[in-house]
């Protein structure tokens, strides 16, 4: 596809097809990541489920993995609403969880994009096996790049290859630390060409430590994240976990991220568990106004 086909792509969006610009993103291309987004088609987004990079040890699509995921799709979402490819970077990010992932294609679909002029709120929802396994909102500003300086699109060209590693677990790399996880630098973890961290890859170190923090009783069922600063990628990331309520169905913990000046955090997130068994997702179809 390209843009001279009847079916185009919408102007804002970078490359000349959909999965172009994303393959070129390090920390996209690791997880198999691919797009679509051809004017009066839904704009979707989607991982590897078959790449053991994508997965957790139980052959499950991981959390962290779809946290990416929700990040880079929400992105997408923004560049319908573009009249050119234009740099953005993210402010904040929430996903909400239905139950565990499957394993199974995994999928992010944007349903809505409301702008304030340079700020953008993009909202999609998790797909597997076609029924909803999650909701993602993200808030992103335009016309910047990490650092909040004015910016361009990259010329990154080159396509990229998945990531041989064994989980996602294994990709992050992150070994314990004295109060959470600590993430050294890899090529595969840079989004923006500062070069920066993904956002997605910062929220899944910050959601790993988290749930390695955590009885194996509770199942995540919300994760926040604020991205406060650029957070280069050339520094180790090191994510502390501090418990703020624990309960018999329900804790709650922040995590935040720090390279080196705990003072100086470049992320802060929230993350609710609980111990409920999973039920049956519904969704319901309201009326609009």
């Amino acid at each position: 596809m390209s843009r001279h086909d009847p079916e185009q792509l919408y102007p804002g969006f970078p490359g000349s097809e959909p999965s172009e610009h994303i393959r070129t993103i390090p920390a996209c291309a690791a997880l198999g990541m691919r797009q679509r987004a051809t004017i009066g088609d839904p704009v979707l987004t989607s991982v590897d489920a078959a790449l053991p990079a994508v997965c957790d040890t139980d052959g499950r699509v991981s959390r962290g993995a779809a946290l990416v995921l929700a990040d880079q799709a929400t992105a997408g979402g923004v560049f319908t609403t573009l009249a050119r490819p234009t740099p953005m970077m993210t402010l904040d990010l929430r996903v909400d969880w239905f139950g565990p992932l499957p394993a199974a294609p995994l999928s992010c679909t944007i349903d809505e994009v409301t702008r304030e002029g340079d700020l953008a709120l993009s909202r999609g929802r998790l797909i597997a096996e076609g029924k909803p396994v999650g909701a993602a909102v993200a808030r992103y500003l335009i016309g910047s790049m990490p650092g909040g300086t004015p910016g361009r699109m990259d010329d990154r060209h080159d396509v990229l290859p998945p990531s041989p590693a064994a989980s996602f677990a294994d990709y992050l790399g992150a070994s314990a630390s004295l109060d959470g996880l600590t993430m050294e630098p890899q090529a595969e973890h840079v989004g923006a060409p500062l070069p920066a961290y993904h956002g997605g890859v910062i929220a899944g170190l910050l959601e790993q430590a988290g749930v390695a923090a955590i009885d194996p009783a509770f199942r995540p069922l919300d994760f926040e994240v604020r991205f406060l600063a650029p957070a280069l990628a050339t520094l180790p990331l090191i994510a502390r976990v501090v418990p703020r309520r624990t309960g018999r169905r329900a804790i709650t913990l922040d995590i935040d991220a720090h390279q080196g000046k705990p003072d100086r955090p470049v992320a802060i997130a929230r993350m609710l568990a609980i111990t409920d068994a999973v039920g049956e997702v519904q969704a319901y179809d309201l009326p609009r106004a």
